[in-house]
């Protein structure tokens, strides 16, 4: 009882961040179509994809039509390709614009996730639900999870250091903590690919997907989502809140 009711929950989360990532992303598509583009777009588009990459992986186990699941989930999967490429290029717009290496990373990445979904292919492996046999899953997987890995470190790091410019005045507080919401999305982004990892084990030995591993990852897709829209959506108490901490700091 307690593991259908674990197995709805998560279905039902599972399909709560797919609606949200699509919403958020065609948000940020519109604030970039405003700016005249700018890396907003990436942003947009990576969650925009993943949006779609969820509902492609769900259609065929949801109207039950088992000829669709193999085609509509490499379809997601390459929805997710696209996520992720994005989500490298907004990290080597933003951060490393000007290095040399930020390209080349990304190429490195575009050429992870192709190599993987190649193998997979040649494999017979359409899915990409066979960690424990299939060479293409971790070509896949290490390409998909270093863009967010990326972009979390860069975000981060630029946290750290934007915040000790709050009390000087150098830094718009709300900016600083834009910095901040981008990292912590982008570090549960890549806590979702660890999560894959034993969902897809159970999956591939046992044929059942478990329900309180989908139940976590779509909270913490839901989360991460949620973050990313505050960053870039701040609602007036939420920027009250943190103009007042900022003066705070500056008077001590």
């Amino acid at each position: 009882m307690i593991e259908e009711l674990v197995q709805e929950a998560g279905a039902l989360i599972v399909f709560l961040a797919g609606i949200s990532y699509v919403a958020v992303g065609i948000y940020l598509l519109q604030t970039a179509a405003r700016e005249n583009g700018g890396p907003s777009f990436f942003l947009g588009w990576a969650l925009l994809c993943n949006g779609i990459s969820f509902g492609l992986s769900e259609i065929g186990f949801v109207a039950d039509t088992e000829q669709l699941i193999e085609p509509l989930t490499f379809a997601s999967r390459v929805c997710s390709a696209a996520c992720s490429v994005s989500i490298a290029l907004f990290a080597w717009r933003v951060f490393r614009r000007q290095s040399r290496w930020g390209g080349a990373a990304v190429g490195l990445i575009f050429g992870l996730i192709a190599s993987g979904l190649t193998i997979s292919a040649l494999e017979g492996d359409w899915e990409g639900y066979s960690p424990l046999s299939s060479r293409g899953f971790w070509f896949e997987w290490v390409g998909s999870t270093a863009p967010f890995l990326w972009l979390a470190s860069e975000s981060i790091r630029e946290y750290l250091i934007s915040r000790r410019r709050i009390p000087l005045g150098l830094i718009d507080p709300v900016i600083c903590n834009r910095y901040f919401l981008i990292g912590f999305y982008a570090s549960l982004a890549s806590l979702t690919y660890v999560i894959y990892i034993p969902m897809y084990i159970v999956y591939e030995l046992h044929g059942v997907w478990s329900g309180w591993l989908d139940l976590s990852l779509g909270v913490v897709e839901v989360v991460s989502v949620m973050a990313l829209a505050l960053a870039f959506s701040t609602p007036r108490f939420y920027r009250k809140w943190l103009n007042a901490s900022g003066s705070e700091s500056a008077n001590r």
